[in-house]
């Protein structure tokens, strides 16, 4: 049985074949394909979602499937004190695949060791979107015609933007380079640096941003996760912002629900992409994503702009969440391989996660603590990636 709680359980072989069944059924999207005819999906959402949920049960109900769903938690057994593992037990014996949103990081790899029928992560909390990341990745091809050697901007929250989490380690996987432009304080999480450099050919390099104020005089540094630091304007550790180019501007909103106390309050200090961000030369040809939804980063103008490229965006999580859903219910063969396991590690004597809101620190009554050796080579925690301390 095969689950999806992080883009890393898919490999890239894997990845494009889900790519060319997406392209076969949305070809087909309006008309009914009964390949799920029987089967029932359980759509268990203990955050608020629009566009995930409702592209899901999309997917399902076009592949004739039907769907079960608890879309507020409030009237769910959760309020009663029911465990995580008790839900997913339960909700997994009513249905054949279950799609799970949760506010704790790791919560889906925690759901997929209780869970009678696979797992998809539809997000756990600032930890990752990978059903996310493969929309964001079927678009870029749409847009592009390729991924590989792509330069692909991420601009916004990326500490608590959890698709800019699993979108990086893909998209270094595949072969394109990221700039990552964060809000200041809100940069890229250190796991998913070194999830990002654990890849063959990938080089981390931090660096100052100097040249033009397209991205605000806030904007100051941005981290490089370059297979190939040629196609960048660098000399000494400084990139020439007047001479930047990219393929795609990837765009996110600041996670207000996620900031800690000391960042309650926290504004955005980067420019919005309006019209004049998008005159810089060398964002020309560059389409425009976001996972939505957006408050103020993004000008209502840049609708009307052929780069805005968001809505379509949405539109094709649907066939590719059918090709996916597809594929777990074993009604897709895939003769691509997947990719190894990682290898699991015992923890030490009173060695725990590091991450507040770690599954494994909240609900640990019940779930035993796992480690495993990141792409890096580092102890981290198994559920959510994050480093380990040992007991004072």
């Amino acid at each position: 049985m095969r689950h999806l709680t992080s883009i890393r359980d898919l490999s890239i072989e894997e990845i494009e074949v889900l790519f060319v069944i997406a392209d076969k059924m949305s070809r087909f999207l309006h008309q009914s394909h009964g390949v799920l005819a029987g089967y029932i999906m359980g759509s268990l959402f203990f955050e608020p979602s629009t566009r995930t949920r409702l592209s899901f049960e999309s997917a399902m109900n076009r592949l004739g499937g039907r769907v079960v769903t608890m879309a507020d938690v409030k009237s769910s057994s959760v309020v009663k004190g029911e465990s995580l593992a008790d839900s997913v037990r339960i909700v997994g014996s009513y249905s054949d695949i279950l799609v799970l949103r949760h506010p704790l990081q790791g919560a889906a790899r925690a759901a997929s060791l209780f869970s009678p029928v696979p797992v998809i992560n539809a997000g756990d909390g600032g930890h990752e979107h990978p059903t996310q990341t493969l929309c964001d990745l079927y678009t870029l091809r749409h847009a592009k015609g390729r991924i590989e050697g792509l330069r692909v901007l991420l601009y916004g929250d990326l500490k608590y933007g959890r698709t800019t989490h699993s979108l990086a380690q893909a998209l270094c996987r595949f072969g394109a380079d990221v700039l990552c432009v964060a809000e200041p304080g809100l940069e890229l999480p250190d796991s998913v640096r070194r999830a990002c450099t654990g890849v063959e050919g990938v080089t981390a390099l931090d660096v100052d941003l100097r040249g033009g104020d397209v991205f605000g005089a806030a904007a100051t540094q941005g981290l490089l996760l370059a297979t190939d630091p040629n196609r960048w304007p660098l000399r000494e550790g400084t990139l020439d912002v007047d001479a930047l180019s990219a393929d795609a501007l990837y765009v996110t909103r600041l996670q207000s629900e996620r900031l800690s106390a000391t960042e309650e309050g926290l504004e955005r200090r980067l420019n919005p992409v309006d019209r004049a961000f998008l005159q810089h030369s060398g964002f020309e040809d560059a389409v425009v994503l976001h996972p939505l939804p957006r408050v103020d980063e993004i000008d209502h103008a840049v609708d009307r702009d052929p780069r805005g490229f968001y809505f379509k965006q949405a539109a094709l999580g649907v066939p590719i969440r059918m090709a996916l859903v597809s594929f777990l219910l074993g009604r897709e063969i895939m003769k691509a391989a997947p990719p190894p396991a990682p290898p699991l590690l015992p923890p030490l004597p009173g060695e725990h996660c590091t991450q507040a809101d770690c599954v494994a620190n909240v609900e640990g009554d019940y779930l035993e603590f796992q480690v495993l050796e990141d792409a890096a080579g580092e102890r981290v925690c198994a559920f959510c990636d994050h480093p380990l301390a040992a007991a004072q």
